[in-house]
């Protein structure tokens, strides 16, 4: 795109750093034992890394599926701290950038969500979050959770409906938080700032967590605050205003271990989370070309930008979130076997604006009498509260025989209000709303029992099984009236076995199924549309390595699948109307590299890629969606480096150096679908991006350095063709990666 340049100061307020600061310094009055200074890497070999993906500890190296494992304290000192950051180094993991942190769509292993509702669950801890039915739109709203208390991040590929049910039928993120310690108290300060080109003013980020050991060896606390601002680099051609995308995330958690004996330990957690964007991150295009193929279907091509970091829009496109999560969680051993119960209430709601005059746009306005140029607004409220409650008991490790048998409930209610349409003269004068707005509430309560065991059948070789009974009802009921619920019954189950070449190699083989719970068509529809969509299933095929060698000095995982998708949840007309069917069929395909290399002491290369093919091979009659064309939000290949060094620089100081490359294929950024059904499908080329960061450190101190986006790529990661309502293309919107930004920083332990 061609560069413009323009741009002014937006203020910021510091409205938490008074806050952190008064309760870590609170928190270091009662310090009693320091923590150790991170350690300087000694020997040349890579740390062991354990997951809790089969809802054990395990070394992620043992684990019979395709598991990736990001460091919470790596994802900051590489400086990624939103989702499509850190998707920037996992293989197979896809996030189709929305603009905004908390607006974006995800999708493992080519498994794409082409409806509102998703196809990768995500938890935190141990409690689920997001609405498992479509009406909370899950599929375009994610966790975009900071790393600042992040133990790691845990992402399973492939389905995971055996042990973590509806929603993980293309797979799991989880995020895993840092564990109170009962025996040392302590803390961390942190503070970035730094510069983004295009902005007028500097972005921050504060930082702070306390740990109180209350009663040594029996009760602890973790406190932890954030706030973090990003300053605006986009302007506004319509209305002249500069900087328009400044987005701000606040934060904090509160966490409470109490372990009263050795067998028994119960924790407390508590997590809040604001997110404000005052816009998108989005460049606006002008001209644009459809081109109709033989085969129905209509591509676009895009130009004339309307200037470099430049959208024209006559409203904001605001996005407001706030999100509360309360979890209780127990583990109890009383012999050979441990029971865990696990509690969790999620309040999350999301408001966002949008700009609608492109719907009226070219002449549309002038056809219903309006005056040449009339501006359109919308908004729309979405609130999800979830209650999950999952218990669940399992076998002491060890044995010929591991198993794990448990029951899992959940209930969830999903309120949508849209406001109705505003219309405004050119000048801003209102018109009124003739465009009625709309509410709707649903319903989805669903209760499921799973079990799953393995049998080690020599000290070689071992086989899984697992098998999960689901029931979900779900009901509807807004303007227009109320439909009849709704109830489905699934059964899911896996399969898996491995073999050990060595103590550090396997060979492992799993077949796995997942669904996505289907739902009921609007409730004002006419009569003749079905009125209820199926679950769409899936039924994965993989084959992996996973080895160490050199003295573990080296590691090689890699993986081949194939999925059998049916019942695909698609767009269709009936009637007349717009609704979804099961329509398709898909089988998504591909190979996973994930490696790293400790060439000598101190120094890391990481090396991962993935190719995946993943089309649609069937629809159905009516259906929007054509075949034969990749999915949306899935490049065909992606490549990361890695390289991390550290040493001793001088006597008492570490330093440490590392950066990244990634490179992403050409994808498109919705679904190709047929001609005057929706507006044409384009195709974002491929882009690299690389980043580098750098500290040193002594004792308690750490001075870093951080730079990204170096070459300062418009990375186009999502966006569309907007069209008017007789689908003639206006103009093209595009979310775009941050542009180039540098900063400094500092972390301090006490």
């Amino acid at each position: 795109m061609t560069k413009l340049s323009g741009c002014t100061n937006v203020s910021k307020q510091v409205s938490l750093a008074s806050v952190i600061a008064g309760v870590l310094l609170s928190a270091a009055a009662l310090a009693t034992d320091a923590p150790p200074a991170k350690a300087v890497a000694g020997l040349a070999s890579l740390e062991e890394v354990v997951v809790t993906a089969n809802k054990r500890v395990e070394n992620v190296q043992d684990v019979a599926a395709s598991v990736s494992v990001q460091s919470g304290d790596i994802l900051l000192e590489r400086r990624q701290e939103q989702l499509s950051d850190y998707a920037a180094y996992i293989p197979g993991l896809n996030v189709g950038n929305g603009g905004k942190a908390g607006l974006a769509s995800v999708n493992l292993r080519g498994v794409a969500s082409v409806s509102d509702a998703a196809s990768v669950g995500t938890y935190l801890d141990e409690v689920p979050l997001g609405s498992s039915s479509r009406y909370g739109s899950p599929a375009n709203q994610i966790l975009d959770l900071l790393p600042y208390d992040l133990d790691r991040l845990e992402v399973l590929r492939g389905p995971q409906g055996t042990l973590y049910g509806a929603g993980s039928m293309g797979g799991l993120i989880k995020y895993v938080l840092k564990n109170p310690s009962l025996n040392v108290s302590g803390g961390e300060i942190g503070a970035d700032v730094g510069s983004v080109d295009g902005a007028g003013s500097v972005s921050y980020s504060l930082r702070g967590v306390a740990n109180v050991a209350l009663v040594k060896d029996v009760l602890g606390m973790r406190i932890s605050l954030y706030d973090k601002s990003l300053p605006g680099f986009i302007d506004n051609a319509y209305t002249g205003k500069k900087d328009v995308n400044g987005q701000r995330q606040q934060g904090g958690r509160l966490a409470l271990l109490w372990q009263p004996r050795a067998d028994l330990s119960v924790k407390l957690g508590a997590v809040i989370y604001r997110n404000v964007a005052d816009d998108g991150g989005t460049v606006s295009t002008t001209g644009f070309h459809a081109t109709e193929t033989t085969d129905g279907s209509s591509i676009g091509t895009v130009s004339d930008p309307v200037g470099d970091l430049t959208q024209t829009h006559a409203f904001p496109q605001a996005f407001r979130e706030n999100l509360g999560v309360y979890t209780a969680t127990i583990n109890w051993k009383p012999g050979t076997f441990e029971v865990t119960s696990a509690t969790g209430y999620s309040n999350q709601r999301t408001a966002t604006t949008v700009d609608n005059t492109t719907a009226i746009a070219g002449g549309v306005a002038e056809m219903f009498g309006l005056p040449a140029g009339v501006l359109l607004t919308g908004a729309s409220q979405i609130q999800v509260k979830k209650f999950s409650q999952e218990l669940r008991i399992a076998s002491q490790q060890g044995k010929t025989l591991d198993w794990m048998v448990g029951g899992f409930y959940t209930d969830e209610k999903v309120g949508l209000v849209g406001s109705p349409l505003s219309l405004y003269l050119p000048d801003y004068t209102y018109l009124g709303a003739p465009f009625p707005g709309r509410t709707q509430d649903s319903t989805y309560k669903e209760y499921a029992f799973f079990g799953d065991g393995t049998w080690h059948v020599s000290d070689k070789f071992d086989v899984s099984a697992g098998l999960r009974y689901a029931n979900n009802k779900q009901a509807v009921t807004g303007t227009g009236g109320s439909s009849p619920s709704t109830s489905e019954n699934v059964t899911t189950w896996s399969f898996s076995s491995r073999y050990r070449l060595t103590t550090d190699a396997m060979v492992y083989a799993r077949v796995a199924t997942g669904y996505r719970p289907g739902g009921l068509n609007t409730v004002f529809l006419p009569t003749d549309v079905p009125p209820r969509v199926n679950s769409d299933t899936l039924t994965s095929y993989e084959i992996g390595v996973k080895s160490e060698f050199l003295d573990h000095r080296a590691l090689v995982n890699l993986t081949v699948f194939y999925i059998d998708w049916k019942d695909i949840q698609l767009n269709s007309t009936t009637g007349g109307s717009t609704i979804l069917t099961n329509g398709g069929k898909a089988a998504p395909k591909g190979i996973e590299l994930a490696s790293a290399f400790s060439l000598f002491e101190g120094f890391t290369l990481g090396l991962n890629s993935a190719y995946t093919k993943s089309e649609l091979t069937s629809t159905a009659p009516g259906a929007f969606f054509l075949t034969g064309y990749q999915l949306p939000g899935v490049p065909k290949m992606s490549t990361s480096v890695t390289a991390d060094y550290t040493w001793t620089a001088m006597t008492d100081w570490t330093a440490h150096v590392g950066g990244g490359i990634r490179w992403v294929d050409k994808v498109w950024l919705t679904g190709v679908e047929q001609q005057g059904m929706a507006a044409p499908a384009v195709e974002a080329p491929s882009y690299a991006m690389a980043n580098l960061n750098a500290s040193v450190t002594r004792g308690p101190l750490t001075l870093k350095v951080y730079g990204t986006n170096l070459a300062n790529k418009r990375a186009i990661q999502g966006g569309m063709e907007l069209i008017n309502i007789l689908n003639q293309p206006q103009q093209g919107d595009f979310w775009i990666a941050q542009p180039r930004a540098f900063g400094v920083g500092f972390d301090y332990k006490f």
